[in-house]
């Protein structure tokens, strides 16, 4: 994107993020998805988001509500791989704001590994199909872009997260401490309550809390670091996203069997019994996602892989 078009795009001003408290993706103008029948509020009405509190506050962080503007137009294709950023006086004009703030929007993306910085060369906007992380996937939903790639992007991360957590699971029944099993028990009948009065948004953070417990039970350094990724996504897209919690009917049996397992050291009991569960539940989390996607779409969308 070069400065001329910065200079003409629909983008906010620090004015107006003050004026408005600008949230991701939220701009004036026509996004990639409503141009073929996607409206995004539709969308959202559908699945509603809780906001962050950094995001609540008007106007608190300009430098943030840049760098969540500027990760939109590059989610949604607005600014592509191997462009340039103009120049930081040129986006500080554009923005209203100073080079200091636009430096720190800026480094931003860069630790999102949304952009490349070198000296002498500016700014590049990097592949993030490439360089990206999990962490991208919740906004990737708030910016609008291509939902159906989200939904695929998730068909194979879900998958992967159900191998971790076997494994995860493999190593708690053969490592876990009456300690670990307390505190396990703990998580288990507080979420079972939870789950009898159907608050998923509820459920979820408990849930959340229960896997760390089971993963902690492994006393495995590698494999936490390998299972923080799957579970920072989890947080996010949950905790932004509460309704797109599942509330599965076996969930409570997967609780106690996975315990009992544990307790009895059955390594084979408390596999099948995940393998049982997130095979269930993936399958109606897409399914889910799907059903809120459809209904708004007009243009085709990608075929599956296998189809």
């Amino acid at each position: 994107m070069s400065a001329q078009t910065a200079s003409t795009c629909p983008v906010p001003t620090a004015p107006a993020l003050k004026a408005t408290g600008l949230r991701t993706g939220v701009r004036a103008g026509v996004s990639s998805n409503e141009s073929v029948g996607l409206n995004r509020g539709s969308f959202l009405a559908v699945l509603p988001r809780v906001t962050p509190m950094e995001e609540q506050t008007q106007g608190s962080n300009i430098a943030d509500s840049i760098f969540r503007e500027l990760r939109r137009q590059i989610l949604v294709g607005e600014l592509a791989a191997g462009e340039r950023l103009p120049g930081e006086r040129d986006l500080a004009t554009t923005y209203g704001t100073n080079r200091n703030t636009l430096r720190e929007a800026v480094r931003k993306l860069e630790q999102a590994r949304l952009v490349t910085v070198r000296h002498g060369q500016g700014v590049t906007i990097s592949d993030y199909k490439k360089t990206g992380t999990m962490e991208l996937l919740s906004p990737m939903l708030e910016a609008g872009g291509s939902l159906y790639e989200v939904v695929h992007i998730l068909e194979d991360i879900l998958p992967a997260r159900e191998q971790v957590l076997e494994f995860a699971t493999r190593l708690a029944v053969r490592r876990a401490d009456s300690s670990d099993i307390d505190r396990l028990t703990g998580i288990t009948d507080l979420l079972i309550t939870a789950f009898e009065t159907k608050d998923g948004a509820l459920v979820g953070k408990g849930f959340h809390r229960w896997l760390e417990a089971l993963i902690d039970a492994g006393h495995s350094t590698a494999i936490r670091w390998i299972a923080n990724p799957f579970l920072e996504a989890y947080r996010d897209i949950l905790g932004r996203y509460p309704a797109l919690w599942v509330l599965e009917s076996s969930f409570p049996d997967y609780l106690r069997e996975t315990l009992s397992a544990l307790a009895d050291g059955d390594e084979e009991l408390a596999i099948a019994a995940s393998r049982k569960y997130y095979q269930r539940v993936d399958r109606e989390f897409v399914v889910l996602l799907k059903t809120i996607i459809k209904p708004n779409l007009t243009a085709p969308h990608p075929p599956d892989e296998d189809s």
